[in-house]
């Protein structure tokens, strides 16, 4: 596991004044509106069975492991632990983020292929079996607004730079695990990756919606008894046909 950002940036993240979100001090590259940051997200899980895909890590999940980070290192801890402890706390933390996400994941049926009682414990005593990632590992902001697919990262120069050196790479290292998009922007950046023949399309799963606080009323819809109208700009169909297909191909009656 690389260590080197973690022990460039640890005189920062460790420093008197805790990083905050944005924090000039943790930029590490840009290109116009487009700012990259530093959070150490690098940790790969080579055991996992499951990737779970966002975009980019958020505001939350930046401060969150940056501050897991910062009391890993100050006790003392190796930064190959510090890298892991930020992970595991910072990926998808906050709410509604992780319980819409661990409510589709059971929806789905991930817990039972996978024999688990809740799909929660892939966040507690089954961090084992998932690998938690972005298509931009770091941080990246517009504008100093959350980056939300625009620019197009297979096509914007510097993001797909950074799509290729680090999710290209976890693809590569990750090769028995399957690989599931949160949302129509992260399908449409791994359908354009499929097409590129860096992904193979059979360890790809889609349909899920982003598990954001947006998406909320969407996915209490989607995963509820469907008896009310269906919801503004909601669309069941893709959600349901990737649940399907999950289901035959993994989950046993």
């Amino acid at each position: 596991m690389k260590t080197d950002l973690i022990e460039k940036y640890a005189p920062i993240i460790c420093g008197s004044t805790p990083p905050v979100v944005r924090d000039p001090r943790l930029l590490m590259d840009s290109s116009g509106d487009v700012k990259i940051y530093y959070a150490p997200f690098e940790y790969i899980n080579p055991s996992a069975r499951i990737v779970l895909v966002g975009i980019t890590p958020g505001p939350t999940q930046m401060v969150n492991a940056n501050n897991e980070a910062r009391r890993a290192l100050q006790a003392g801890k190796p930064s190959t632990e510090a890298i892991q402890a930020a992970k595991s706390v910072g990926a998808f933390s906050g709410e509604p983020l992780r319980s819409n996400l661990i409510n589709q994941l059971n929806h789905w049926g991930f817990h039972k292929w996978l024999g688990l009682t809740n799909s929660a414990d892939l966040f507690s005593t089954s961090r084992h079996l998932v690998q938690t990632t972005s298509l931009l590992r770091y941080p990246v902001f517009v504008k100093d607004d959350d980056y939300r697919g625009s620019p197009d990262m297979t096509k914007h120069p510097l993001l797909r730079k950074y799509l290729l050196e680090n999710f290209a790479a976890e693809v590569e290292e990750l090769k028995d695990a399957v690989f599931v998009g949160l949302g129509p922007q992260v399908q449409k950046v791994l359908d354009r990756l499929i097409q590129e023949r860096v992904l193979n399309p059979d360890r790809v799963i889609g349909g899920m919606l982003h598990p954001s606080g947006n998406c909320t009323y969407r996915i209490n819809y989607l995963i509820g008894d469907r008896s009310a109208p269906v919801p503004h700009a909601t669309n069941p169909v893709p959600y349901d046909q990737g649940r399907r297909a999950f289901r035959e191909r993994f989950v046993t009656a």
